[in-house]
């Protein structure tokens, strides 16, 4: 305070019309009145940071999603040493992408359904029906059958793009086209053939999208030696075990090894001693009325070592990869298994190549990201805002 004063000075104190103590408190006030300006300022960037993390929470909905790190780790040498290797962190998907986050996807942009992200199957077949559509082109509504948690079947690797671009974009509401389906993580601009989408490729500034072969089998196999993996450290099967897993109605509890369960079809013979068939019914004998899926994550004790469930059957999932790895290939890779699969298909070993556009109650899809968990990022940035704001409070005066 004493330089600002002094620049009020004069030859003499009588020459002031007011005297000295009242230009002290008016210099006063003003520094203050500054001061509150410049708080007032941290407080609007704090609440426009507040703002957008409202934004983020009114979203249609919310992908958790698991951080998969150890950067640098090697291909399995188990399978030629062709897969597994990821140079760089990224997020995936705890869970698959269920029933209730689709039938939310559909609702947003599918009132009129131009690209078919719709399957009539999603509510005609039994063992898998989840969403039901209502009313007319143009005006499309959908709804959810069963448990909302399910994971979403009858998706083909269009449908799975779609969804990610509709996340990558902030979750829009409108008509299926660019800055809803078509653009985003993949330029798709109404591919609808094989041949088509064959040709898509995820786009450099990607934040949702479908993990590659090497992303999904890191997030579900890998697990560093020296963090307690197999030597290799890769695991067989995605529940950290090397050992043929069960099949058992959720949680898994009466399984002999309730950490090694899944829903798939286990059916090795009476004289193993265990043998329940279907995982949801614990029968060998299929029924075309009975739903077979069980919510994601219902079983809680088979996660994989990064925290991901049911990367071992429920539904086999889309990957990025073109089959052989090379984007010219003609199909695109699934993995996990599903529920009408036996154990072998679980296992790091196997994959499939389907086309594009294949759709049935046995596939569906989970999504990774490369962008930071919003909550933590806007508390974050929140409280530099705050420290800065502090700082400059405490900054001594001249």
């Amino acid at each position: 305070m004493r330089g600002r004063v002094a620049k009020l000075a004069v030859s003499s104190k009588d020459s002031l019309p007011y005297p000295h103590w009242q230009y002290k408190i008016i210099v006063l006030g003003l520094d203050h009145y500054r001061s509150a300006m410049r708080m007032g300022s941290y407080i609007r960037s704090i609440f426009s940071l507040v703002s957008v993390f409202a934004a983020r929470a009114a979203l249609a909905i919310t992908v958790q999603t698991v951080p998969v790190g150890d950067l640098g780790n090697p291909n399995d040498p188990a399978n030629g040493n062709f897969y597994g290797a990821v140079s760089y962190a990224y997020n995936i998907g705890k869970y698959g992408v269920t029933v209730g986050q689709y039938a939310a996807f559909l609702n947003a942009v599918a009132a009129t359904d131009k690209y078919d992200l719709y399957s009539q199957s999603m509510a005609s077949d039994l063992n898998i029906a989840g969403i039901a559509r209502s009313g007319s082109s143009g005006s499309y509504s959908y709804s959810i059958i069963g448990s909302a948690n399910h994971p979403i079947a009858y998706v083909n690797w269009g449908n799975a793009a779609r969804f990610a671009n509709w996340l990558n974009n902030g979750q829009p509401t409108g008509s299926e086209g660019p800055g809803t389906t078509e653009t985003g993580a993949y330029t798709l601009n109404g591919a609808t053939t094989n041949g088509a989408l064959m040709l898509v490729r995820r786009n450099a500034n990607a934040t949702w999208f479908i993990p590659t072969e090497n992303e999904w089998y890191k997030a579900a196999y890998y697990q560093p030696a020296a963090a307690g993996g197999d030597s290799d450290g890769y695991w067989l099967y995605p529940m950290k075990t090397n050992t043929t897993p069960y099949s058992a109605p959720p949680p898994g509890s009466s399984a002999p090894d309730p950490t090694r369960v899944g829903n798939f079809l286990y059916n090795g013979g009476i004289t193993n001693g265990y043998d329940h068939g279907l995982a949801v019914t614990a029968s060998t004998s299929y029924s075309s009325s009975q739903n077979y899926l069980t919510d994601v994550g219902a079983y809680s004790s088979s996660p994989t070592y990064y925290g991901t469930f049911d990367q071992g059957a429920n539904v086999r999932e889309w990957c990025e990869t073109a089959f052989g790895g090379d984007i010219s290939g003609v199909q695109r890779v699934t993995r996990g298994g599903s529920w009408i699969e036996p154990s072998d298909y679980l296992q790091a070993s196997t994959n499939r190549q389907q086309w594009p556009l294949d759709a049935g109650s046995s596939i569906g899809f989970r999504v990774a990201s490369s962008i930071p968990e919003p909550g933590c990022a806007t508390l974050c940035v929140a409280g530099l805002v705050m420290f800065a704001a502090r700082r400059r409070e405490r900054r001594p005066d001249c």
